[in-house]
């Protein structure tokens, strides 16, 4: 899953709120922040993608 986070620095509180919901979440994710493309600052947030279920059926 990836999810990027667009804001101005007026909003920098609310991006900094949201991605602390995200981070508890998802503790192993990747955050990545970059300030780019002015006036917007972008914070990017990225997870691994889900493990194969284990296929605990035993074959007789």
């Amino acid at each position: 899953m990836k999810v990027t986070i667009a804001y101005t620095p007026e909003e920098a509180q609310q991006a900094n709120a949201a991605l602390a919901v995200l981070r508890r979440n998802h503790p192993g994710a990747k955050v990545r922040e970059s300030d780019r493309h002015p006036p917007f600052k972008h914070i990017y947030l990225t997870t691994r993608k889900p493990e194969k279920p284990c296929d605990s059926k035993e074959k007789a």
